[in-house]
């Protein structure tokens, strides 16, 4: 059976709409029996800390050079490279904040991307991302729709897919959104936005 995670950004708690979907994502895998096990992090209860000079000169020391002090700074992102890792199916939700994600789901990419873990260099400076092989699914929730928006302003999950195709080797990822929910009259059917998965 599967291991799936979810990880929640919005600062709105159970009236999250972008919550709402990706909690609807992670019911209807559990439910066709293609996840057993789902481990959640909520990271506005965890939020990730942003990175500093005396973090990022961690992030790039070789492994088991960390001292004490070293191994307490890496402890979050440790701990959410090891979720990624044990993962075979990852749910992210985030709202749209000013045409971006959530600042605490960007600090948590910023914590999970980490060459030697999710990427290495190959011989001729290339990049090969080490987490290959698994299923992302994003839910993404925003007060107007992507219809409406000038062209390339589409910021999110284009964001992320490039990073998880740069730096963690992640290709088969599948957006849903639910859109205009600043709107009058909002009525949202999360099970009609994700017939299709």
């Amino acid at each position: 059976m599967k291991r799936a995670l979810h990880i929640t950004s919005s600062a709105r708690g159970g009236q999250s709409y972008s919550r709402g979907l990706s909690t609807a994502i992670v019911n209807k895998l559990v439910t066709r029996n293609e996840v057993g096990v789902v481990v959640e992090r909520d990271l506005t209860k965890s939020p990730p800390p942003f990175l500093d000079k005396t973090l990022i000169g961690e992030f790039y020391k070789h492994a088991g050079t960390n001292d004490e002090k070293g191994s307490q700074l890496l402890a979050y992102s440790n701990a959410v490279f090891n979720e990624m890792n044990e993962a075979d199916i990852i749910v992210i939700s985030t709202p749209m904040y000013n045409l971006g994600m959530s600042a605490l789901l960007k600090g948590w990419l910023d914590q999970l991307v980490r060459v030697g873990l999710t990427y290495k260099f190959n011989e001729d400076g290339s990049r090969s991302g080490c987490l290959t092989g698994k299923k992302v699914y994003l839910a993404i929730a925003s007060g107007g729709k992507l219809a409406f928006w000038p062209e390339g302003y589409e910021f999110i999950e284009s964001h992320i897919k490039a990073v998880f195709s740069t730096y963690a080797g992640i290709t088969d990822i599948s957006t849903y959104r639910v859109e205009g929910t600043a709107m009058p009259g909002v009525n949202v059917n999360y099970e009609e936005i994700i017939q299709s998965l």
